[in-house]
This record gives C-alpha cells, structure tokens and sequence, in this order.
C-alpha cells in the first residue's frame, strides 16, 4: 500500500491549478499549502479526500533526483 507520493514541479501556481483541476473528478481536493517561508525551504500542495492529503506537489527541478 503507497501513503503518499509527490511530484516535483518548476511552476507551482500553474501546476496548482491543472491538478485541482485534474484531481477534482476523483473527488480530490487542495487540503493543504505550505510557502517556503513557512517551513525553512518547502514549498507544495498536498491534495486528497479529507482529513489527509496523499498526493503532492512541490516546488523544484522536475525529475531530480532521476
């Protein structure tokens, strides 16, 4: 069984957007978004049903590490 898996995206707000849209059908949803600030260098989304997110999204190099 997979709890979570991510993806790491160059833009965040345009990848934000496709994949709320993308997800919505699955009855996925933005359940959580953290700034860089906030946390010391992370920057992403965390999308899924309620109460917790399992697919994410972050700010970075897509495809590193390969």
């Amino acid at each position: 069984m997979i709890d979570h898996t991510g993806v790491q995206v160059s833009n965040l707000d345009r990848s934000k957007a496709f994949y709320e849209a993308a997800l919505a059908p699955l009855g996925y949803r933005k359940l959580m978004e953290f700034t860089a600030e906030q946390t010391g260098g992370f920057a992403g989304v965390g999308f899924g049903e309620p109460p917790k997110p399992d697919f994410w999204i972050g700010l970075g190099t897509p495809n590193q590490p390969p």
